[in-house]
């Protein structure tokens, strides 16, 4: 077997087993999936609202679901796992309020600490379906090029309607320049349709997130809301 035929195998086989595992996955309550850099420090203040949000969705009734690895996705898994030591849930539920759905990169990405619920993938593409299927709504933090893909993806099957959720992006100064793009170059070339650029919410107020999840939840009967 040739070098070529032997890396698609191998590629098709992990594809198999990560189609697997997904399907796998039990019933998440409420899930709401946070993105963003895997190199912010804890002492940074995006650590700290990521944090804070998370803890504060799982109070409210939420499971908060990342990629497993360190940076925002640590902050959001430990916030949500710690709030989660605080309800009168049996540890199964408890849980599922801090998920990871991580991926093997061998010298890189390691799970954290924080998981209660954790699948490592090695196929990207399908970690990718877990971390936007299973999800109510997402939640964008800065980050890099993985969080450009992220947020790029669920705007687009948003605007395909596909996966008409809310989308809250959190760094107002940070996400400026890219809230910018959209509507000076995108809209204004008109490779994007009126509307597209309102599909996603930029807020640093965690409440007003927490409170918009809560009343879409309550209020809307689309089936991504009640499954």
């Amino acid at each position: 077997m040739s070098e070529f035929l032997a890396k698609r195998t191998k590629m098709m086989t992990h594809i198999g087993d990560d189609l697997d595992k997904f399907y796998s996955i039990p019933h998440l309550n409420k899930p709401v999936t946070f993105f963003g850099s895997a190199r912010l420090a804890p002492n940074s203040p995006y650590y700290e609202q990521a944090k804070k949000l998370a803890f504060m969705c799982v109070q409210a009734g939420f499971s908060v679901v990342t990629g497993g690895g360190g940076g925002i996705m640590q902050a959001a898994n430990e916030g949500a796992f710690k709030a989660a030591l605080n309800l009168k849930l049996s540890e199964a539920e408890k849980e599922q309020k801090s998920i990871g759905f991580n991926i093997f990169l061998p010298f890189e990405q390691k799970g954290n600490d924080f998981l209660g619920y954790n699948i490592t993938f090695k196929s990207l593409a399908i970690r990718k379906m877990a971390l936007v299927e299973k999800s109510l709504a997402f939640v964008i933090f800065p980050g890099g090029f993985g969080t450009l893909d992220e947020f790029v993806e669920v705007l687009t099957l948003k605007q395909l309607g596909f996966k008409d959720v809310p989308i809250f992006v959190v760094g107002r100064e940070f996400w400026r320049g890219f809230d910018e793009f959209i509507k000076s170059s995108l809209l204004s070339l008109n490779v994007i349709s009126k509307g597209d650029e309102l599909k996603y919410e930029i807020t640093d107020d965690l409440e007003f997130i927490v409170k918009k999840l809560k009343e879409e939840y309550e209020n809307s009967s689309r089936n991504e809301w009640r499954g």
